[in-house]
Protein backbone atom coordinates (compact mmCIF):
# COMPACT_ATOMS: atom_id res chain seq x y z
CA UNK A 1 0.00 0.00 0.00
CA UNK A 2 1.12 3.50 -1.04
CA UNK A 3 2.53 5.99 1.72
CA UNK A 4 -0.74 8.49 2.73
CA UNK A 5 0.06 11.86 1.59
CA UNK A 6 -2.69 13.91 3.06
CA UNK A 7 -1.68 16.82 0.72
CA UNK A 8 -3.82 14.80 -1.64
CA UNK A 9 -6.42 14.86 0.13
CA UNK A 10 -6.76 18.07 1.96
CA UNK A 11 -8.98 19.42 -1.08
CA UNK A 12 -11.22 17.77 0.68
CA UNK A 13 -10.35 17.81 3.89
CA UNK A 14 -10.71 20.76 4.84
CA UNK A 15 -14.52 21.72 3.80
CA UNK A 16 -15.15 18.01 5.34
CA UNK A 17 -13.88 18.93 8.73
CA UNK A 18 -15.11 22.10 8.72
CA UNK A 19 -18.55 21.31 7.47
CA UNK A 20 -18.60 18.55 10.29
CA UNK A 21 -16.96 20.36 12.74
CA UNK A 22 -20.24 23.37 12.56
CA UNK A 23 -22.56 20.78 12.36
CA UNK A 24 -21.78 19.95 15.76
CA UNK A 25 -21.75 23.32 17.19
CA UNK A 26 -24.35 24.85 14.83
CA UNK A 27 -27.65 24.00 17.58
CA UNK A 28 -25.20 26.28 20.22
CA UNK A 29 -25.10 29.07 18.34
CA UNK A 30 -27.95 29.14 16.43
CA UNK A 31 -28.79 32.22 17.76
CA UNK A 32 -25.46 33.98 16.70
CA UNK A 33 -25.84 33.67 13.12
CA UNK A 34 -23.24 36.50 12.21
CA UNK A 35 -20.59 34.34 13.61
CA UNK A 36 -21.40 31.34 12.07
CA UNK A 37 -21.49 32.93 8.88
CA UNK A 38 -18.16 33.94 9.13
CA UNK A 39 -16.47 30.55 10.39
CA UNK A 40 -18.29 29.13 7.57
CA UNK A 41 -16.42 32.03 4.98
CA UNK A 42 -13.05 31.12 6.87
CA UNK A 43 -14.18 27.72 5.87
CA UNK A 44 -14.75 28.28 2.24
CA UNK A 45 -11.85 30.78 1.87
CA UNK A 46 -9.71 27.76 2.95
CA UNK A 47 -11.23 24.99 0.78
CA UNK A 48 -9.82 27.48 -1.84
CA UNK A 49 -6.61 28.43 -0.58
CA UNK A 50 -4.91 25.04 -0.54
CA UNK A 51 -5.94 23.42 -4.12
CA UNK A 52 -4.96 26.99 -5.26
CA UNK A 53 -1.47 26.52 -3.55
CA UNK A 54 -1.20 22.96 -4.72
CA UNK A 55 -2.00 24.58 -8.08
CA UNK A 56 0.48 26.31 -8.69
CA UNK A 57 3.04 24.20 -7.10
CA UNK A 58 5.73 22.51 -9.46
CA UNK A 59 4.69 19.11 -10.29
CA UNK A 60 0.94 19.50 -8.63
CA UNK A 61 0.40 15.94 -9.04
CA UNK A 62 -0.29 13.07 -6.46
CA UNK A 63 -2.11 9.98 -5.58
CA UNK A 64 -3.05 8.59 -2.28
CA UNK A 65 -4.81 5.02 -0.56
CA UNK A 66 -5.24 2.03 -2.46
CA UNK A 67 -3.03 0.01 -4.06
CA UNK A 68 -0.08 0.86 -6.29
CA UNK A 69 -1.48 1.54 -9.71
CA UNK A 70 -4.84 1.99 -8.03
CA UNK A 71 -5.12 4.63 -6.17
CA UNK A 72 -8.42 5.99 -4.02
CA UNK A 73 -7.65 9.49 -4.46
CA UNK A 74 -5.48 11.33 -7.42
CA UNK A 75 -4.06 14.80 -6.76
CA UNK A 76 -3.77 16.54 -10.87
CA UNK A 77 -4.61 19.71 -12.26
CA UNK A 78 -8.13 19.22 -13.53
CA UNK A 79 -9.20 17.94 -9.96
CA UNK A 80 -7.33 21.37 -8.43
CA UNK A 81 -8.70 23.59 -10.74
CA UNK A 82 -12.28 22.50 -10.29
CA UNK A 83 -11.50 22.08 -6.54
CA UNK A 84 -10.97 25.67 -6.97
CA UNK A 85 -13.85 26.28 -8.98
CA UNK A 86 -16.49 24.74 -6.53
CA UNK A 87 -14.89 26.61 -3.19
CA UNK A 88 -15.28 29.66 -4.97
CA UNK A 89 -18.75 29.13 -5.98
CA UNK A 90 -19.73 27.88 -2.70
CA UNK A 91 -17.99 31.30 -1.33
CA UNK A 92 -20.30 33.74 -3.38
CA UNK A 93 -23.01 31.62 -2.49
CA UNK A 94 -22.50 31.65 0.99
CA UNK A 95 -22.30 35.72 1.19
CA UNK A 96 -25.73 35.66 -0.59
CA UNK A 97 -27.01 33.27 2.35
CA UNK A 98 -28.10 35.82 5.01
CA UNK A 99 -29.71 38.59 3.40
CA UNK A 100 -31.84 35.93 1.74
CA UNK A 101 -32.84 33.91 4.46
CA UNK A 102 -33.55 36.83 6.67
CA UNK A 103 -35.88 38.20 4.03
CA UNK A 104 -37.75 35.02 3.81
CA UNK A 105 -37.59 35.02 7.47
CA UNK A 106 -36.53 31.13 7.47
CA UNK A 107 -33.18 31.19 8.52
CA UNK A 108 -31.55 27.71 8.93
CA UNK A 109 -28.03 27.64 10.46
CA UNK A 110 -27.37 24.06 9.04
CA UNK A 111 -27.31 25.82 5.32
CA UNK A 112 -23.50 26.95 6.18
CA UNK A 113 -22.50 22.98 7.55
CA UNK A 114 -24.60 21.71 4.78
CA UNK A 115 -21.97 23.71 2.09
CA UNK A 116 -19.41 22.82 2.97
CA UNK A 117 -19.87 19.14 3.13
CA UNK A 118 -21.53 19.45 -0.40
CA UNK A 119 -18.09 21.19 -1.66
CA UNK A 120 -16.52 18.15 0.21
CA UNK A 121 -18.35 15.37 -1.67
CA UNK A 122 -18.07 17.58 -5.54
CA UNK A 123 -13.93 17.44 -4.54
CA UNK A 124 -14.43 13.73 -3.75
CA UNK A 125 -16.26 13.10 -7.26
CA UNK A 126 -13.52 14.92 -9.22
CA UNK A 127 -9.99 13.13 -7.14
CA UNK A 128 -10.63 9.98 -7.81
CA UNK A 129 -10.27 7.17 -11.15
CA UNK A 130 -12.45 4.35 -8.97
CA UNK A 131 -15.85 3.95 -9.83
CA UNK A 132 -16.60 3.30 -5.93
CA UNK A 133 -15.06 6.32 -4.42
CA UNK A 134 -17.32 8.11 -7.94
CA UNK A 135 -20.49 7.07 -6.08
CA UNK A 136 -19.77 7.88 -2.74
CA UNK A 137 -18.44 11.45 -4.02
CA UNK A 138 -22.01 11.31 -5.76
CA UNK A 139 -23.96 10.91 -2.34
CA UNK A 140 -22.08 13.24 -0.13
CA UNK A 141 -22.58 16.19 -2.80
CA UNK A 142 -26.02 15.17 -3.10
CA UNK A 143 -27.26 14.67 0.73
CA UNK A 144 -26.52 17.61 1.72
CA UNK A 145 -28.18 19.49 -1.77
CA UNK A 146 -31.44 17.74 -1.06
CA UNK A 147 -31.61 19.00 2.51
CA UNK A 148 -30.62 22.86 1.30
CA UNK A 149 -33.32 22.80 -1.46
CA UNK A 150 -36.08 22.71 1.34
CA UNK A 151 -34.35 24.80 3.91
CA UNK A 152 -37.44 27.22 3.24
CA UNK A 153 -39.88 24.73 3.94
CA UNK A 154 -42.10 27.62 4.83
CA UNK A 155 -42.93 27.40 1.26
CA UNK A 156 -44.73 24.85 -1.32
CA UNK A 157 -42.12 25.22 -3.88
CA UNK A 158 -39.13 24.50 -1.62
CA UNK A 159 -40.47 21.74 -0.23
CA UNK A 160 -41.59 20.10 -3.97
CA UNK A 161 -38.07 20.95 -4.52
CA UNK A 162 -36.74 18.89 -2.08
CA UNK A 163 -39.05 15.67 -2.46
CA UNK A 164 -38.64 15.74 -6.29
CA UNK A 165 -34.48 16.50 -6.09
CA UNK A 166 -34.12 13.39 -3.58
CA UNK A 167 -36.33 11.27 -5.40
CA UNK A 168 -34.86 12.24 -8.98
CA UNK A 169 -31.62 11.88 -7.26
CA UNK A 170 -32.05 8.61 -5.83
CA UNK A 171 -33.22 7.86 -9.25
CA UNK A 172 -29.63 8.52 -10.54
CA UNK A 173 -27.97 7.04 -7.80
CA UNK A 174 -29.56 3.57 -8.53
CA UNK A 175 -28.44 3.99 -12.51
CA UNK A 176 -24.96 4.97 -11.14
CA UNK A 177 -24.85 1.76 -8.79
CA UNK A 178 -25.91 -0.66 -11.52
CA UNK A 179 -23.90 0.90 -13.66
CA UNK A 180 -20.67 0.29 -11.89
CA UNK A 181 -22.03 -3.44 -11.03
CA UNK A 182 -22.26 -3.94 -14.80
CA UNK A 183 -18.95 -2.62 -15.98
CA UNK A 184 -17.35 -4.57 -12.71
CA UNK A 185 -19.23 -7.82 -14.34
CA UNK A 186 -17.58 -7.09 -17.90
CA UNK A 187 -14.07 -6.24 -16.74
CA UNK A 188 -13.82 -7.61 -13.55
CA UNK A 189 -11.89 -3.75 -12.48
CA UNK A 190 -13.47 -0.72 -10.45
CA UNK A 191 -10.35 1.70 -11.56
CA UNK A 192 -10.78 3.31 -14.36
CA UNK A 193 -7.25 2.96 -15.82
CA UNK A 194 -7.98 -0.89 -15.52
CA UNK A 195 -11.56 -0.77 -17.01
CA UNK A 196 -10.07 0.81 -20.35
CA UNK A 197 -7.38 -1.30 -20.68
CA UNK A 198 -9.83 -4.41 -20.13
CA UNK A 199 -12.34 -2.88 -22.60
CA UNK A 200 -10.50 -3.63 -25.90
CA UNK A 201 -10.06 -6.60 -25.08
CA UNK A 202 -13.84 -7.23 -23.96
CA UNK A 203 -15.34 -5.62 -27.00
CA UNK A 204 -13.00 -8.02 -29.67
CA UNK A 205 -14.20 -10.90 -28.16
CA UNK A 206 -17.95 -9.42 -28.13
CA UNK A 207 -20.58 -11.61 -26.58
CA UNK A 208 -22.00 -11.43 -23.37
CA UNK A 209 -19.57 -9.07 -21.71
CA UNK A 210 -19.18 -6.85 -24.19
CA UNK A 211 -23.02 -6.37 -23.83
CA UNK A 212 -22.45 -5.87 -19.93
CA UNK A 213 -19.59 -3.24 -20.31
CA UNK A 214 -21.33 -1.17 -23.12
CA UNK A 215 -24.55 -1.21 -20.63
CA UNK A 216 -22.56 -0.37 -17.53
CA UNK A 217 -21.31 2.61 -19.41
CA UNK A 218 -24.98 3.73 -20.78
CA UNK A 219 -26.24 3.40 -17.38
CA UNK A 220 -23.20 5.55 -15.82
CA UNK A 221 -23.99 8.01 -18.39
CA UNK A 222 -27.35 8.43 -17.84
CA UNK A 223 -27.04 9.12 -14.35
CA UNK A 224 -24.25 12.12 -14.87
CA UNK A 225 -26.58 13.11 -17.68
CA UNK A 226 -28.94 13.80 -14.60
CA UNK A 227 -26.90 15.31 -12.67
CA UNK A 228 -25.59 17.76 -15.41
CA UNK A 229 -29.37 18.28 -16.51
CA UNK A 230 -29.11 17.05 -20.09
CA UNK A 231 -32.50 16.59 -22.03
CA UNK A 232 -34.23 14.38 -21.52
CA UNK A 233 -32.67 13.35 -18.00
CA UNK A 234 -33.80 17.01 -16.96
CA UNK A 235 -37.27 17.16 -15.68
CA UNK A 236 -36.18 17.74 -12.14
CA UNK A 237 -34.07 20.88 -13.06
CA UNK A 238 -36.64 23.70 -13.26
CA UNK A 239 -38.91 23.13 -10.77
CA UNK A 240 -35.96 22.31 -8.20
CA UNK A 241 -34.12 25.70 -9.40
CA UNK A 242 -37.35 27.25 -8.48
CA UNK A 243 -38.26 25.88 -5.42
CA UNK A 244 -34.88 25.77 -4.07
CA UNK A 245 -33.60 28.87 -2.09
CA UNK A 246 -31.71 30.89 -4.36
CA UNK A 247 -28.68 30.88 -3.28
CA UNK A 248 -28.76 27.09 -2.91
CA UNK A 249 -29.79 27.31 -6.57
CA UNK A 250 -26.82 29.13 -7.57
CA UNK A 251 -24.34 27.26 -6.04
CA UNK A 252 -26.48 24.07 -7.37
CA UNK A 253 -26.20 25.18 -10.92
CA UNK A 254 -22.37 25.55 -10.67
CA UNK A 255 -21.47 23.11 -8.54
CA UNK A 256 -22.91 19.93 -9.55
CA UNK A 257 -22.74 20.84 -13.52
CA UNK A 258 -18.97 21.33 -12.55
CA UNK A 259 -18.67 18.47 -10.70
CA UNK A 260 -20.25 16.32 -12.74
CA UNK A 261 -18.56 17.47 -15.81
CA UNK A 262 -15.44 16.42 -14.03
CA UNK A 263 -16.05 12.99 -14.06
CA UNK A 264 -16.88 12.49 -17.36
CA UNK A 265 -13.69 14.25 -18.63
CA UNK A 266 -12.19 11.17 -17.03
CA UNK A 267 -14.25 8.45 -17.95
CA UNK A 268 -15.60 9.22 -21.07
CA UNK A 269 -11.97 10.29 -23.01
CA UNK A 270 -10.40 7.78 -21.24
CA UNK A 271 -12.26 4.59 -22.22
CA UNK A 272 -12.76 5.89 -25.51
CA UNK A 273 -9.01 5.73 -26.28
CA UNK A 274 -8.31 2.43 -24.50
CA UNK A 275 -11.13 1.28 -27.39
CA UNK A 276 -12.13 2.57 -30.13
CA UNK A 277 -15.06 0.36 -30.62
CA UNK A 278 -16.10 1.46 -27.66
CA UNK A 279 -15.64 5.02 -28.27
CA UNK A 280 -17.98 4.76 -31.83
CA UNK A 281 -20.66 3.82 -29.77
CA UNK A 282 -20.67 6.48 -27.51
CA UNK A 283 -19.59 9.76 -29.63
CA UNK A 284 -23.01 9.46 -30.72
CA UNK A 285 -25.08 9.19 -27.59
CA UNK A 286 -23.46 12.26 -26.19
CA UNK A 287 -23.75 14.00 -29.66
CA UNK A 288 -27.65 13.18 -30.03
CA UNK A 289 -27.34 14.43 -26.01
CA UNK A 290 -26.05 17.70 -26.86
CA UNK A 291 -28.60 18.29 -29.59
CA UNK A 292 -31.19 17.88 -27.66
CA UNK A 293 -30.21 19.75 -24.59
CA UNK A 294 -28.98 22.80 -26.39
CA UNK A 295 -32.02 23.07 -28.59
CA UNK A 296 -34.55 22.09 -26.06
CA UNK A 297 -33.32 24.18 -22.97
CA UNK A 298 -33.29 27.54 -25.16
CA UNK A 299 -36.84 26.59 -26.88
CA UNK A 300 -38.52 26.32 -23.11
CA UNK A 301 -36.51 29.14 -21.75
CA UNK A 302 -38.25 31.18 -24.36
CA UNK A 303 -41.92 30.96 -23.09
CA UNK A 304 -40.74 31.70 -19.33
CA UNK A 305 -42.34 34.48 -17.24
CA UNK A 306 -40.66 33.77 -13.89
CA UNK A 307 -36.48 35.11 -14.13
CA UNK A 308 -35.60 32.31 -12.23
CA UNK A 309 -37.04 29.43 -13.54
CA UNK A 310 -35.61 30.61 -17.20
CA UNK A 311 -32.37 31.08 -15.86
CA UNK A 312 -32.69 27.02 -14.76
CA UNK A 313 -33.76 26.61 -18.81
CA UNK A 314 -30.52 28.64 -19.35
CA UNK A 315 -28.99 26.07 -17.42
CA UNK A 316 -30.27 23.16 -19.47
CA UNK A 317 -29.03 24.41 -22.46
CA UNK A 318 -25.61 25.56 -21.32
CA UNK A 319 -25.33 21.61 -20.59
CA UNK A 320 -25.76 21.38 -23.94
CA UNK A 321 -22.58 23.91 -25.26
CA UNK A 322 -20.47 21.81 -22.48
CA UNK A 323 -21.33 18.33 -23.65
CA UNK A 324 -20.32 19.70 -27.18
CA UNK A 325 -16.60 20.11 -25.50
CA UNK A 326 -16.34 16.33 -24.33
CA UNK A 327 -16.69 15.49 -28.19
CA UNK A 328 -13.01 17.08 -28.81
CA UNK A 329 -9.73 15.60 -28.49
CA UNK A 330 -9.18 15.46 -24.72
CA UNK A 331 -5.89 17.86 -24.61
CA UNK A 332 -8.05 20.44 -26.43
CA UNK A 333 -11.30 19.31 -24.62
CA UNK A 334 -10.66 19.46 -21.14
CA UNK A 335 -9.41 23.41 -21.54
CA UNK A 336 -12.47 24.50 -23.00
CA UNK A 337 -14.92 22.80 -21.18
CA UNK A 338 -12.73 24.45 -17.80
CA UNK A 339 -12.48 27.68 -19.14
CA UNK A 340 -16.28 27.40 -19.87
CA UNK A 341 -17.11 26.25 -16.47
CA UNK A 342 -15.27 29.16 -15.22
CA UNK A 343 -17.17 31.50 -16.95
CA UNK A 344 -20.38 30.34 -16.32
CA UNK A 345 -19.66 30.34 -12.76
CA UNK A 346 -19.50 33.73 -12.55
CA UNK A 347 -22.06 35.11 -14.49
CA UNK A 348 -24.57 32.37 -13.29
CA UNK A 349 -23.73 33.59 -9.94
CA UNK A 350 -24.32 37.03 -10.61
CA UNK A 351 -27.55 36.16 -12.19
CA UNK A 352 -29.14 34.48 -9.44
CA UNK A 353 -27.55 37.11 -7.32
CA UNK A 354 -29.74 39.63 -8.60
CA UNK A 355 -32.54 37.38 -8.89
CA UNK A 356 -31.78 36.84 -4.99
CA UNK A 357 -32.85 39.79 -4.19
CA UNK A 358 -36.11 39.51 -5.32
CA UNK A 359 -37.89 38.02 -2.14
CA UNK A 360 -40.86 38.65 -0.30
CA UNK A 361 -40.49 38.58 2.95
CA UNK A 362 -42.57 35.24 4.34
CA UNK A 363 -43.19 34.92 0.53
CA UNK A 364 -42.48 33.33 -2.84
CA UNK A 365 -39.65 34.27 -5.37
CA UNK A 366 -40.52 37.89 -6.65
CA UNK A 367 -38.75 36.95 -9.99
CA UNK A 368 -41.63 37.18 -12.24
CA UNK A 369 -40.19 39.51 -15.44
CA UNK A 370 -42.73 42.44 -15.13
CA UNK A 371 -40.93 43.00 -11.42
CA UNK A 372 -37.78 44.00 -13.65
CA UNK A 373 -39.63 46.44 -15.40
CA UNK A 374 -38.12 49.80 -15.61
CA UNK A 375 -35.45 48.51 -13.13
CA UNK A 376 -32.64 50.87 -14.98
CA UNK A 377 -34.87 53.93 -13.48
CA UNK A 378 -35.08 52.54 -9.97
CA UNK A 379 -31.85 50.99 -9.43
CA UNK A 380 -29.15 51.42 -12.29
CA UNK A 381 -26.52 49.94 -10.73
CA UNK A 382 -28.21 46.90 -10.68
CA UNK A 383 -29.77 47.12 -14.14
CA UNK A 384 -26.49 47.31 -15.39
CA UNK A 385 -24.68 43.94 -13.68
CA UNK A 386 -27.88 42.00 -14.65
CA UNK A 387 -27.10 43.34 -18.01
CA UNK A 388 -23.57 42.38 -18.25
CA UNK A 389 -24.80 38.97 -16.59
CA UNK A 390 -27.24 38.60 -19.70
CA UNK A 391 -24.90 40.09 -22.60
CA UNK A 392 -22.51 37.08 -21.72
CA UNK A 393 -24.95 34.21 -21.24
CA UNK A 394 -26.62 35.27 -24.49
CA UNK A 395 -22.42 35.27 -25.87
CA UNK A 396 -22.41 38.87 -26.97
CA UNK A 397 -18.54 40.01 -27.27
CA UNK A 398 -16.77 41.11 -25.27
CA UNK A 399 -18.45 39.00 -22.30
CA UNK A 400 -16.60 36.01 -21.59
CA UNK A 401 -20.04 33.77 -22.46
CA UNK A 402 -19.15 35.13 -25.62
CA UNK A 403 -15.17 33.86 -25.72
CA UNK A 404 -16.45 30.29 -23.65
CA UNK A 405 -18.37 29.51 -26.57
CA UNK A 406 -16.56 30.68 -29.47
CA UNK A 407 -13.59 28.18 -28.49
CA UNK A 408 -16.15 25.10 -28.32
CA UNK A 409 -17.59 26.27 -31.42
CA UNK A 410 -14.27 26.56 -33.10
CA UNK A 411 -13.41 23.51 -32.14
CA UNK A 412 -16.54 21.82 -32.93
CA UNK A 413 -15.73 22.82 -36.52
CA UNK A 414 -11.82 22.23 -36.55
CA UNK A 415 -12.44 18.11 -35.17
CA UNK A 416 -15.14 17.35 -37.84
CA UNK A 417 -18.34 17.91 -36.30
CA UNK A 418 -19.59 20.83 -38.26
CA UNK A 419 -23.37 20.13 -38.00
CA UNK A 420 -22.64 20.20 -34.48
CA UNK A 421 -21.23 23.10 -34.33
CA UNK A 422 -24.20 25.08 -36.81
CA UNK A 423 -26.53 23.52 -34.05
CA UNK A 424 -24.95 25.23 -31.46
CA UNK A 425 -24.44 28.68 -33.31
CA UNK A 426 -28.37 28.12 -34.19
CA UNK A 427 -29.32 27.48 -30.48
CA UNK A 428 -27.41 30.00 -29.12
CA UNK A 429 -29.34 32.74 -31.77
CA UNK A 430 -32.41 31.49 -30.08
CA UNK A 431 -31.34 31.83 -26.44
CA UNK A 432 -30.21 35.43 -26.87
CA UNK A 433 -33.87 36.63 -27.50
CA UNK A 434 -34.90 35.79 -24.09
CA UNK A 435 -31.56 37.05 -22.29
CA UNK A 436 -32.13 39.88 -24.66
CA UNK A 437 -35.75 40.02 -23.50
CA UNK A 438 -34.12 40.48 -20.05
CA UNK A 439 -32.42 43.37 -21.03
CA UNK A 440 -35.09 45.17 -23.11
CA UNK A 441 -37.87 44.93 -19.93
CA UNK A 442 -34.99 46.28 -17.38
CA UNK A 443 -33.86 49.36 -19.40
CA UNK A 444 -36.96 49.60 -22.12
CA UNK A 445 -40.19 49.81 -19.97
CA UNK A 446 -41.37 51.83 -17.75
CA UNK A 447 -41.65 50.52 -14.33
CA UNK A 448 -44.83 48.91 -13.10
CA UNK A 449 -46.12 48.39 -9.24
CA UNK A 450 -43.45 48.66 -6.40
CA UNK A 451 -40.21 47.12 -5.98
CA UNK A 452 -40.31 44.39 -3.75
CA UNK A 453 -38.90 46.07 -0.41
CA UNK A 454 -35.65 43.84 0.14
CA UNK A 455 -34.41 44.80 -3.73
CA UNK A 456 -31.46 46.82 -2.07
CA UNK A 457 -28.09 46.11 -1.96
CA UNK A 458 -25.99 45.12 0.81
CA UNK A 459 -22.51 44.54 1.35
CA UNK A 460 -22.33 41.22 0.83
CA UNK A 461 -24.21 40.55 -2.32
CA UNK A 462 -22.86 43.82 -3.34
CA UNK A 463 -19.34 42.23 -3.23
CA UNK A 464 -20.93 39.08 -5.08
CA UNK A 465 -22.43 41.60 -8.09
CA UNK A 466 -18.87 43.25 -8.31
CA UNK A 467 -16.45 40.35 -8.20
CA UNK A 468 -19.04 38.48 -10.60
CA UNK A 469 -19.24 41.20 -12.93
CA UNK A 470 -15.73 42.27 -13.36
CA UNK A 471 -15.16 39.11 -14.10
CA UNK A 472 -17.12 38.21 -16.80
CA UNK A 473 -16.01 40.89 -18.39
CA UNK A 474 -11.98 40.56 -17.47
CA UNK A 475 -13.24 36.99 -19.16
CA UNK A 476 -14.22 38.55 -22.25
CA UNK A 477 -11.34 41.05 -22.91
CA UNK A 478 -8.51 38.84 -21.89
CA UNK A 479 -9.33 34.93 -22.00
CA UNK A 480 -5.48 33.78 -22.22
CA UNK A 481 -5.38 34.59 -18.15
CA UNK A 482 -7.45 31.38 -17.75
CA UNK A 483 -6.84 29.59 -20.83
CA UNK A 484 -3.08 29.75 -20.72
CA UNK A 485 -2.51 27.94 -17.62
CA UNK A 486 -5.78 25.59 -18.72
CA UNK A 487 -3.04 24.74 -21.94
CA UNK A 488 -1.77 21.32 -20.08
CA UNK A 489 -4.33 20.27 -18.27
CA UNK A 490 -4.94 17.44 -20.34
CA UNK A 491 -0.96 16.43 -19.99
CA UNK A 492 -1.28 16.91 -16.18
CA UNK A 493 -4.45 14.60 -16.06
CA UNK A 494 -4.14 11.71 -13.28
CA UNK A 495 -6.18 8.98 -15.22
CA UNK A 496 -6.94 5.97 -18.27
Amino acid sequence: MPEFEIQVVLPTLVPAAYGLLLLLFTPALRDDRRWLWAVSLGGMALAAFFPAWLLFRAGATGETAGLPGRPMVVMDPLSLWLDLLFAIAGFLALLLVPAYLDRARAHRPEIYPLMLLAVAGMTILVATTNLVMIFLGLEVLSIPLYVMSGLTREREASIEAAFKYFLLGAVAAAFLVYGIALVYAATGHLDLGDVATAAGAVLETGGARAGLLAAGLAMILVAFAFKVGAVPFHFWAPDVYQGAPTPVTAFMAVGTKAAAFGVLLRLLPGTAGAAEALARRWLPVVAALAVATMVGGNLVALVQVRVKRMLAWSSIAHAGYLLLALLAPLAIGARNLLFYLVVYTFMTIGAFAVVSLFQEEEGDDADQLDRFAGLWKRRPLLAIAMGIFMLSLAGIPPMGGFTGKYVIFVTALRTGHPVLAAVMGLAAVVGAAYYLRVITTMFLREPSGELPAGVSVSLAPGLVLAVSAVLTIVLGLAPGLVLGPLGEIASGMIGP
